[in-house]
């Protein structure tokens, strides 16, 4: 019987691998131990454990420790292990350790398969639905593992750490050295179509947006689609375009890449935009994804993707989008456009990007940017619920077309691209909410007000989840 590959992914929220390996690696003299509690979901084959706390033993934890040795009390290890059982919000341990004298090329010792083994076992006979991982440092690299019973046998499954940004990247002895074929080649000063944006970006900014950078965009109409050109123009090359409708001759003001005949073959935007992208960068890999956001084939696809960029303008799938996102620990970046139009005149032309990081403590919700009426309608909409909540006017019977047009959408979409590419390169603080008006003037800035007055006890992205 054939064996389907398994893939292991220890995520860890803003900042915080970037801490442990700090604390960890501060006294190179000794060897150092972190605890991590974690969360399992499983999709397929493959495991992805959300890292929600760490604990750092105190030195009377130790029961020994030097530059190669190491020893933690059991009494420790116990209270961390009735801690964990009290939450009801972890199922998964971690335990990381250092080899300080260890420049790079990090390996778990005999020792440490040993212990492991040896702790693997007493856990999986004393508590059920456990789940053990472990990580070992060097000064510049990492291994880390989980652990599995397979006929009765304890087996380490390679994992993979995955932080929220690139720029808290920390590499893996595990990992296979990335050909820099396709990147010499995009930015060849002669041919390469990335030439001018690898003189802007350097190398190594380039390197990194194209190292297996997925980015999932929900939504591919009028904002969305710029967003998919901005990110083939900047050299992303791995994109998943998620979008169920049809080109509509309403449309064309805006998408990038529909025509006229698109709108009259009723061609789904998702392949519209696709064949227009793939005409700029014919060795792109993108696949199209003609469901909804709610549909259970794309969750796999979100749930492994770098970045989720919703860009749609309903708040049942922007709701869904982030659920998806913080369940999984995936940054998120919403992006969106407002006309208000009042007697043949604009009285308010806007928009918005919002940077949703997990562990930045901050979402779309605790904004006030999703309303859940409408949430309920739109999820129900044909059904009692739906039909009660139109006939008390909470929402509108039918669906209303917004006033839309392309010079607002081309700006938000560079915006959001922009601050994306922010993400990787740090040129610029980082702005959780960022707002374009184009009223008495056009400016750009940040939203503090927002970030001050938003719920800071939220359920979604407050940590119950």
């Amino acid at each position: 019987m054939k064996q389907t590959h398994t893939q292991v992914s220890l995520r860890f929220s803003m900042g915080m691998f970037a801490e442990l390996r700090g604390r960890l690696l501060e006294d190179l003299g000794k060897e150092a131990f972190g605890f991590l509690f974690g969360r399992m979901e499983m999709i397929g084959n493959n495991s992805i454990i959300k890292i929600v706390d760490a604990r750092f033993p105190r030195p009377e934890d130790y029961e020994s420790r030097g530059r190669t040795h190491l020893g933690i009390k059991r009494q420790y290890i116990y209270r961390l292990l009735v801690e964990m059982q009290q939450r009801g919000d972890v199922d998964t341990v971690i335990d990381v350790h250092t080899h300080p004298f260890c420049k790079r090329g990090v390996a778990f010792s005999g020792v440490d398969d040993r212990d492991e083994i040896a702790f693997h076992r007493w856990l999986t006979d004393i508590l059920d639905d456990i789940h053990y991982a472990s990580i070992v440092l060097s000064q510049s690299d990492y291994s880390a593992r989980l652990w599995k019973l397979q006929d009765d046998r304890s087996v380490a499954i390679p994992a993979t750490i995955t932080t929220q940004t690139v720029a808290e990247y920390w590499p893996s002895v595990d990992e296979k050295d990335f050909a820099d074929t396709e990147v010499l080649e995009a930015a060849d000063p002669q041919n390469g179509f990335l030439a001018r944006s690898a003189l802007a970006l350097g190398m190594d900014t380039l390197r990194q947006i194209m190292r297996g950078q997925s980015v999932a965009i929900v939504g591919v109409g009028g904002l969305g689609s710029v967003i998919a050109e901005n990110l083939i123009h900047m050299g992303f090359n791995d994109l998943h375009l998620i979008d169920p409708d049809q080109v509509e001759i309403t449309n064309l003001n805006r998408i990038v890449g529909a025509y006229y005949d698109d709108a009259q073959e009723h061609r789904l935007k998702a392949v519209v935009v696709k064949n227009h992208l793939q005409r700029i960068n014919p060795k792109a890999s993108i696949t199209t994804h003609p469901v909804a956001v709610e549909h259970e084939s794309v969750l796999s696809v979100l749930a492994d993707a770098d970045w989720i960029i919703v860009a749609t303008d309903s708040h049942s799938s922007r709701f869904t989008a982030q659920q998806i996102a913080l369940r999984y620990a995936v940054p998120l970046i919403s992006a969106g456009v407002n006309i208000s139009v009042k007697d043949g005149k604009i009285t308010d032309m806007s928009g918005e990007v919002v940077v949703a990081r997990y562990g930045d403590r901050l979402c779309l919700n605790c904004l006030g940017r999703i309303n859940p009426t409408k949430v309920a309608a739109e999820q129900h909409k044909g059904e009692f619920i739906g039909e009660e909540l139109i006939r008390r006017g909470y929402v509108s019977g039918q669906a209303v077309k917004e006033p839309a047009v392309k010079t607002l959408n081309a700006i938000l979409g560079a915006m959001a691209v922009d601050i994306l590419l922010n993400q990787y390169t740090e040129r610029q603080a980082h702005q959780p909410i960022s707002v374009f008006e184009n009223n008495a003037h056009a400016c750009i800035g940040p939203d503090h007000d927002s970030l001050r007055d938003r719920q800071f006890d939220c359920f979604h992205c407050g940590g119950i989840l």
